[in-house]
């Protein structure tokens, strides 16, 4: 029998050395959060050393692919560190996080972080071709906010939400009028609370005033909702868009 050549046994021995090597490359990419650079950068960012921790996150960025954390950590201290501050590579780390994990609770909050990263974008660009841009989605948001503040204070105080739009009737005499003459409009079957738990998906505009009205037919269930959200809602201001509520059943007495 003829023998083996002897360059055999050091062509198996590379071979298992690079399959061990690669099984645990693969287990520190499976574990990002017991990484020590994910563990140092946590470290950094307690101390107030903002500096040293993106560069720990950045590095586990660079070795690991599955590393969604590192990613998120990596986008806001781009956006938030004056020394280093670059909003472009900011929104490409909280697109990355996306990526990864897009049905995560955090998900909301990165798509405005890319939103507020965007506006940095617009901000630095020379000659500010953008400034009225920017202005107008400031004053969209303020009204927006302005707008939920009006309709829950009109909800805590009992006023419906068109009082505002009915035309006032001067007179007693007209009042009784408008009583007496028949409407030319159909009638609106009035809304059937929900018997039953329901879900609903915040949209962008919602507030707890609009959501009553539109599941109970009225703003008197506010309470209602928060209290059957109490686990997701910090407040009853505190709705984001994406959120998904329980509808809490009214009972049939």
């Amino acid at each position: 029998m003829k023998s083996l050549p002897s360059s055999i046994p050091f062509l198996v021995a590379l071979l298992f050395f690079t399959f061990s090597t690669g099984c645990s490359n693969f287990e520190q990419v499976a574990e990002e959060e017991n990484s020590s650079g994910f563990k140092r950068g946590r470290s950094y960012l307690k101390v107030g050393k903002n500096e040293e921790a993106l560069d720990e996150f950045l590095s586990i960025t660079r070795r690991m692919v599955n590393c969604p954390k590192s990613h998120l950590e990596v986008g806001r201290l781009y956006l938030t560190l004056k020394a280093r501050q670059d909003p472009v590579a900011a929104v490409y780390h909280f697109r990355r996080y996306l990526f990864l994990e897009p049905s995560s609770r955090e998900a909301p909050k990165v798509k405005q972080l890319i939103v507020t990263a965007e506006r940095e974008i617009i901000r630095d660009l020379p000659g500010k071709p953008y400034a009225g841009y920017l202005n107008s989605l400031v004053l969209q948001e303020e009204n927006l906010k302005l707008n939920r503040e009006v309709a829950d204070l009109k909800a805590r105080l009992g006023m419906p939400l068109s009082e505002s739009l009915k035309p006032k009737i001067a007179g007693a005499s007209s009042l009784a009028s408008a009583r007496a003459a028949p409407s030319s409009k159909p009638v609106v079957p009035p809304i059937k609370p929900p018997v039953q738990s329901k879900s609903y998906v915040v949209q962008k505009g919602d507030s707890l005033y609009l959501i009553s009205r539109k599941f109970y037919g009225d703003s008197s269930h506010i309470d209602r909702i928060y209290q059957a959200n109490r686990s997701v809602m910090k407040s009853k201001n505190s709705l984001q868009v994406g959120q998904t509520l329980r509808i809490p059943p009214i009972s049939g007495n």
